[in-house]
């Protein structure tokens, strides 16, 4: 069995495992007796010894080989072991002679030292003598005395002058001069403030800077006009301080069961009284003393740069005021809350009078009270609106001043402060969309809200006074901006104006038009069932007089505007619908009479008459014709139309007219014969067909082709029954046309 075997059964027997592993435990085997188990140890060593002893015999050779090895290495190391003896005996020998000379180097420079300590100290003492001497000649001069009082400082911090008897009454009067010049500097400083002394401040400054104090002075004056500040804002608004006035003030005086009521108003009045007075005595103090301050600090570049003292001064002011108010009990926030506009004019009477550019407004330190009273005012806005409501369908005149009155005094309250103005002028904007809002939900949009055969509706008739209180609250606040026009921001009188601009009668009217139009476009189209159009007789010498059915549209035009359209005040929005009422009749009539056949020179001459009645019949709606614009121009234009050839019409209008080509083309079919139809014949359409198709495409290039259809179709007739000759107006529609076409192509 060879030694690796040997170890592996060692390794694997239960009994000889035990002793292979490290442990404090005793190793007797519950299962064997004492004389076993030393037996089997006995039996494994010798087992043990066996293998060494084969591994021996087998590896003889290289162990004696070893064994000669271990001997040339023990030589070895003798003799490295004798080298390292002799290195450190000359290491010892070379210690020895660098020792002594830095031992005796290191004696002389501690002489040196001392010496030098020495002539320093002399130096000191001899300028700290010469210093000493010139400021007893310098007590007139506080400048001069600083400058000096600093080098000696600094000099006596330089060194320790204990021990040196000399000095020592010298240091302490050093100390103390410094100290009291410092003190009466700062005393001064304070005494400057507070009178406006600007010479004496100049000269606290520049002993301050010749004693390299000056930003601790500056800090330590502004921290305690900042601490004397807290204290006067803590007393104005301490509620208890305040109550006791009250009561002191108000007693002996207080009616039976209104003490309350009055000792809150009074309460609230001396409150304010308190904040007023702060802002006008202990803040625009401290606030001047901070200025001047700045200004002398800022003539004497000498002493460094402290360009920040009354912006850093503002800030903190600011946030101790804020600090100050949020600490305050709930009764002076409330008055706050209340009459913040009248803290914002505390603060910002207080820049005015100021007139420093460091000091902005900080609203960020008043946002809780501005959001406050934001929101209470825009309920307090509200809240007049929304009642009218309540009460009845249709506010009254007195409700709606009720609420331009709580609109006024929300815009002047904030005639102080431009930000506050807007915001405020916000709020208004929301009340305005808030009462056309509600306007709008009672307005009836019904199928007969817009019947225009009967007597007005009740419906109708409150559809109408809702519009006409909308529109006296619309203008009512219009005169308010126009008497607080000066006075507003523009910012803020534009967002009241962009509000407005909703707020108009015209969708209401607007039905009553579409109505209003129907009905004359009925009455416009009985024209073509008048007798006299197509009368042959001459008219020469007759006496005329217009058709019936402009009678009739004079008579219902005369009506609508007094029974319906006069329910309505807005005179802007009635004008502008009844400008539309006009223009939509004169293009429908024009477009009528360019249609009418047959025509004959009789019926051309009494609709020459028509078109003078037309300006009759349409001036109770529309008191100036000129103001229609291109409308009443193709008015004009067709009653001259009417009198002329085709031959004369066609050069007119390459000179250029009012009327566009495809309407005069339409008027010269009537000229032509049978076999040249208009063009909605030839379409086949009935007149009503041809308004509506007209009324749906508003296009000349539409309209043109609609017409060229009509005139090839001639064209195509005239070929297939080889007839010899065009009608006579055939050239003049086909000059036209192409003129026409030429137009839309420039």
């Amino acid at each position: 069995m060879d030694a690796k075997e040997v170890c592996v059964e060692i390794e694997n027997d239960e009994f000889y495992s035990k002793y292979l592993v490290d442990s404090v435990k005793p190793l007797i085997a519950e299962n064997l007796s004492v004389s076993d188990q030393v037996s089997k140890l006995a039996l494994g060593i010798d087992k043990l010894s066996k293998s060494l002893e084969r591994q021996v015999l087998a590896k003889h050779n290289d162990l004696l080989t070893q064994a000669s090895h271990i001997a040339d290495l023990e030589a070895s190391l003798a003799s490295a072991q004798g080298q390292v003896q002799s290195l450190l005996r000359g290491a010892n020998n070379l210690k020895e002679r660098v020792d002594k000379p830095y031992y005796a180097l290191e004696s002389q420079t501690q002489m040196l030292e001392r010496v030098q300590t020495t002539c320093n100290l002399l130096r000191h003492t001899a300028k700290i003598l010469s210093l000493w001497n010139k400021l007893c000649d310098v007590k007139e001069n506080p400048a001069k005395e600083a400058t000096i009082l600093f080098e000696l400082n600094e000099l006596i911090s330089d060194y320790d002058f204990e021990g040196i008897t000399l000095l020592d009454d010298i240091i302490k009067q050093v100390t103390q001069r410094r100290q009291e010049l410092l003190s009466n500097s700062t005393s001064l400083l304070q005494t400057s403030l507070l009178n406006g002394d600007k010479t004496k401040l100049l000269q606290c400054f520049k002993v301050f800077h010749n004693l390299q104090c000056t930003n601790e002075q500056i800090q330590n004056s502004v921290d305690s006009i900042l601490n004397d500040l807290r204290k006067a804002i803590k007393n104005a608004l301490n509620v208890q301080q305040v109550s006791i006035e009250v009561k002191k003030s108000s007693s002996g005086r207080s009616a039976p069961g209104k003490a309350n009521i009055m000792n809150s108003q009074e309460f609230k009045i001396k409150l304010w009284d308190n904040i007023e007075k702060l802002f006008r005595s202990d803040i625009s103090t401290a606030c001047t003393k901070v200025i001047m301050l700045q200004n002398v600090v800022n003539e004497l570049h000498a002493i460094g740069n402290f360009r920040k003292i009354a912006n850093n001064f503002w800030n903190d002011l600011m946030q101790a005021f804020s600090s100050e108010l949020e600490k305050s009990p709930s009764a002076v926030s409330q008055s706050i809350e209340i009459d913040y506009p009248r803290l914002l004019k505390c603060f910002n009477d207080l820049l005015l009078k100021m007139k420093c550019k460091d000091f902005e407004m900080k609203r960020t330190c008043l946002t809780k009270w501005e959001n406050s009273f934001l929101s209470k005012s825009l309920g307090k806005l509200l809240e007049p609106v929304r009642s009218m409501w309540h009460l009845s369908q249709v506010p009254s005149t007195d409700q709606i001043d009720n609420a331009v009155r709580v609109i006024a005094e929300a815009l002047s309250i904030s005639l102080g402060d431009k930000q506050l103005s807007i915001s405020l002028a916000n709020s208004v904007a929301k009340c305005i969309k808030q009462m056309n809002v509600e306007t709008e939900q009672r307005i009836s949009m019904d199928s007969d809200v817009a019947q225009i055969i009967e007597p007005p509706t009740s419906t109708q008739q409150k559809n109408a006074d809702l519009c006409n209180r909308l529109y006296y609250f619309s203008s009512q606040i219009k005169r308010v901006l126009v008497n607080m026009n000066s006075l507003l921001p523009a910012e803020s009188v534009q967002i009241v104006q962009n509000s407005l601009k909703n707020i108009s009668s015209l969708p209401v009217l607007q039905l009553f038009s579409e109505s209003i139009k129907n009905s004359i476009f009925i009455i416009l189209m009985t024209m073509h069932d008048e007798p006299d159009l197509s009368r042959s007789d001459d008219p020469t010498g007759k006496q005329l007089s217009c058709s019936p059915y402009m009678k009739e549209l004079q008579q219902f035009v005369s009506r609508c505007r007094d029974i319906y359209l006069g329910m309505f005040h807005e005179a802007a929005a009635v004008n502008e619908c009844c400008s539309n009422i006009a223009r939509s009749c004169i293009e429908r009539f024009v477009q009528h009479v360019c249609n009418v056949r047959p025509l004959t020179k009789f019926g051309r001459v009494k609709l020459q008459i028509d078109c003078k009645h037309l300006e009759a019949a349409l001036s109770p709606i529309v008191s100036d014709m000129s103001e229609i614009g291109e409308q009443y121009r193709q008015l004009r234009a067709l009653h001259l139309l009417l009198e002329k050839s085709p031959q004369d019409i066609a050069k007119s209008q390459s000179e250029g007219a009012s009327l566009p080509h495809s309407l005069v083309m339409m008027f010269l079919f009537a000229f032509a014969g049978q076999q040249l139809l208009a063009p909605h014949a030839c379409a086949g359409w009935s007149v009503g067909k041809l308004m509506q198709w007209l009324g749906g495409h508003r296009g000349e290039r539409d309209r043109l082709e609609f017409v060229a259809g009509a005139l090839q179709r001639y064209q195509n007739h005239v070929r297939q029954n080889n007839i010899t000759s065009y009608d006579e107006v055939y050239p003049v529609l086909v000059q036209l046309l192409e003129d026409g076409r030429k137009n839309l192509n420039k």
